[in-house]
């Protein structure tokens, strides 16, 4: 899980990139209690409902969308339900960022789980929205298509579609001048060597977040978000801009797929004596900034054969980082002081690029203990106050 919180105008804007509570979360010493700490993050609307401006679906592995169905409101807001008195509502999406291709690279091996089948169901509610009506709906109804679907599936609705290596200035219809996310993927299936066999990894949402200090438009931090991306689309990629690699670089960058070892090698690890990184993908990935940090939302990584998250991998964005000046961490072994389970890893993005923020914990108001949450990265763009906050 990932959360953007920009400062623009007189206000803070919310994205929230994929989302994973775990079953017991609330409860568990050693699990994280992933959906209080996004509570007490999110500010309510003016009826009392929490909310993010937009939520990115990079693609629909259950460790991706796990609690949606739970703790997210689907449907039209007219039904909202309330809370019952010391309970928290259910979160409101205002527009949602999909890919009609992540969905249609699923099979009898690769079927959704009931997360990733109701946020379909409401993605495609919003869509039958737009097209019965030829216009954006209100916050609720609202969404975005991050690439065209097959056989012109969505030449009809093309206002709403963001396409390949588009800069988006908006979220939820809301010019932030602080802003420039690139559309690097998903790719479509011409662009593999191979594009009839099934990877559900590899068509996920890939986005280069721009992010300005508050009043500026230049960004001056860049965080790299790329969901599950396997080795063929960075080494694609790579081929498309490295003449232009300031499409890649970043000062934050979530490493794929939890820190595998397939996001950057063809071989198997496990399987291979000697097995290999692609030079190509690996050169996709190391489009660093000075100073940037490599972030595993995975388990602790040991030196062992597992992937992911993989030792092998890990070495390698080590090695990135060095060359940069930079750091690699994995959220599994932010633990502080004596809690069990991980802590958020917060930064602020300033101009001077991001600075770590220790997190205050504060009381919760639920009936469970607060403790931090698990392999969730939260990034706010602060680089000032909006007024005395």
């Amino acid at each position: 899980m990932t959360l953007i919180k920009i400062a623009s105008n007189d206000r803070f804007h919310y994205v929230l990139v994929d989302i994973h509570i775990r079953e017991g979360c609330t409860s568990d010493e050693d699990k994280c209690n992933v959906i209080n700490e996004l509570y007490d993050i999110l500010e309510a609307d003016s009826d009392g409902r929490p909310y993010v401006d937009v939520m990115v679906l990079t693609h629909p592995d259950e460790d991706h969308i796990r609690g949606f169905e739970s703790y997210f409101h689907q449907g039209a807001l007219a039904g909202y339900v309330k809370p019952k008195d010391g309970n928290r509502g259910k979160i409101v999406v205002r527009e949602i960022w999909s890919s009609p291709l992540i969905f249609r690279r699923k099979s009898k091996d690769h079927s959704l789980c009931s997360d990733a089948l109701a946020f379909n169901t409401e993605a495609k509610r919003r869509v039958k929205l737009y097209r019965e009506a030829g216009a954006i709906g209100g916050e609720g109804d609202r969404i975005r298509l991050i690439g065209k679907d097959i056989d012109g599936k969505t030449d009809d609705i093309m206002p709403i579609v963001y396409e390949i290596d588009d800069t988006i200035r908006t979220l939820n219809e809301v010019y932030v001048n602080e802003l420039q996310a690139v559309v690097l993927g998903p790719l479509a299936d011409d662009e593999f060597e191979d594009p009839d066999e099934i990877d559900k990894n590899r068509s996920s949402i890939i986005l280069q977040w721009g992010i300005a200090s508050h009043g500026y438009e230049e960004p001056s931090n860049y965080v790299l978000l790329a969901g599950d991306a396997s080795v063929e689309a960075w080494e694609i990629i790579w081929e498309k801009y490295k003449n232009k690699k300031s499409q890649l670089q970043y000062d934050l960058l979530l490493a794929p797929h939890h820190c595998s070892w397939h996001t950057l090698s063809h071989d198997s690890y496990k399987n291979s004596d000697n097995p290999q990184v692609s030079d190509d993908a690996r050169s996709a990935l190391s489009q660093a900034r000075t100073g940037a940090v490599i972030i595993a939302s995975s388990n602790p990584i040991k030196n062992d054969k597992n992937d992911p998250p993989n030792y092998g991998a890990k070495l390698e964005y080590m090695d990135i980082a060095e060359e940069h000046q930079g750091q690699f961490c994995c959220l599994a072994d932010n633990i502080e002081g004596k809690s069990k389970a991980p802590s958020v890893l917060t930064y602020k993005l300033t101009n001077e690029g991001p600075q770590l923020d220790k997190k205050v914990t504060k009381p919760s108001d639920s009936g469970a203990s607060k403790r931090s949450t698990a392999t969730s990265a939260l990034f706010s763009a602060s680089g000032e106050a909006i007024g005395h906050g």
